[in-house]
């Protein structure tokens, strides 16, 4: 027998995956669902709403009354509180009692019948930006339609019919169309990618030690080339991985109901690709490091930005330039926002270059793996004869 075989290694890992009280595969199909339903829950509403309001009405009449109500039919507020002087709604805002208060200034009903306008502000506690980002856009869409609808009324008194006093009121209409996320929900904008964020983490944490722990505990002799155990030994991690995958997949359209609106294929060639990068990578991390420990540890530099520099939730083109070529390097840029479009929009226009980088990367990472692997191979035989 000239030397090792493939199916010897490969069952061989298959075995050792599957094996023990809990095996590394529960790790890798488990790390992207439990980041998928964890996430999912999270973001279930998929838009913030019930912010808590509090109100500071100096003028107390009628229109200013209308005002508040039109906040407290929308689902974006809910009014917590009433307060009486401009110190006790600073004060309200400091102590979290609400995150954001209107100020209705005196004189506003009189200024409005006037013809002068009014000027009411919203004051709102930005420390998250999600809540002030909500609350600042919801209000400006509630001012307006109460603008629109006063107007229309001051018209009408004017002796204007209704659709003339509208018209004028409202000249021009802007129509609306969003494709993609409609409804601008936090959960078809981000699970597929914190899914993906959770399958890297579940294959760092299974397959980092694969070569180290042959370096340091020699199970394979000579026979056994160096290209067929990295080959052999990783291609039950990426079958194991591409499941979990696809059944992450599965629960992020079924369970919480994001859309599939392109090609599976195109989403299981992009998963693939993905995953074959994070092998080599985490290969090539395997082949250099001194121990098992470390094989874990220093992967994590790499790996755990991932999220922030792929560009899925902050565009890539608007990041300093060592931000954006350190994106560059990672696998989740090229993975993220193309699954997220296929999704989405049903097209990903960088899905065809993304899946040649991904897979180029892929192959110099495990061919440097190879290399690097095969020669720490050799140097520990030669050190083992010399010292017998």
């Amino acid at each position: 027998m000239m030397g090792g075989t493939f199916q010897e290694v490969f069952l061989d890992s298959f075995r050792s995956l599957f094996s023990g009280r809990v095996p590394l595969a529960a790790l890798l199909i488990g790390a992207p669902l439990g980041f998928t339903l964890l996430f999912g829950t999270i973001y279930k509403e998929n838009v913030v709403n019930y912010i808590p309001l509090a109100v500071y009405d100096e003028d107390q009449s009628s229109l200013s009354r209308q005002f508040i109500q039109s906040y407290r039919d929308s689902d974006r507020f809910t009014v917590t509180d009433y307060v009486s002087t401009e110190e006790e709604m600073r004060q309200t805002l400091l102590e979290g009692r609400a995150l954001a208060v209107l100020e209705i200034p005196r004189d506003f009903s009189r200024d409005i019948h006037l013809g002068r306008g009014s000027d009411a502000m919203l004051m709102v506690n930005s420390a998250n930006n999600m809540f002030g980002n909500a609350a600042l856009s919801a209000s400006q869409e509630i001012a307006r339609s109460f603008s629109l609808a006063v107007s229309a009324n001051l018209l009408e008194a004017g002796g204007l019919l209704p659709a003339a006093a509208w018209n004028n009121a409202y000249p021009v209409r802007l129509g609306v169309r969003i494709t993609g996320n409609p409804a601008n929900g936090y959960t078809s904008f981000m699970l597929s990618g914190l899914m993906l964020n959770g399958l890297q983490i579940g294959v760092m944490v299974t397959l980092a030690p694969l070569l180290i722990t042959e370096l340091l505990r020699r199970r394979y002799g000579k026979k056994y080339l160096s290209w067929l155990l990295i080959m052999a030994g990783t291609l039950p991690y990426w079958l194991t991985a591409m499941a979990g995958y696809l059944l992450s997949l599965f629960v992020v359209i079924g369970l919480f109901a994001v859309p599939m609106r392109g090609s599976w294929l195109d989403a299981m060639i992009l998963g693939g690709s993905f995953l074959f990068f994070v092998c080599g990578v985490l290969l090539l991390f395997s082949a250099c490091v001194p121990s098992r420990e470390l094989s874990l540890q220093a992967p994590m530099v790499y790996i755990m930005p991932g999220l922030l520099y792929s560009g899925l939730s902050w565009p890539v083109f608007d990041m300093n330039s060592v931000a954006a070529a350190f994106g560059r390097m990672l696998p989740m840029t090229y993975a993220g926002d193309a699954l997220r479009d296929i999704m989405l929009s049903g097209y990903a226009p960088e899905l065809a270059g993304n899946i040649i980088i991904m897979t180029g990367g892929g192959l110099l990472c495990a061919l440097l793996a190879g290399m690097v692997f095969h020669w720490r191979r050799l140097r520990s035989w030669r050190k083992e004869g010399a010292e017998t």
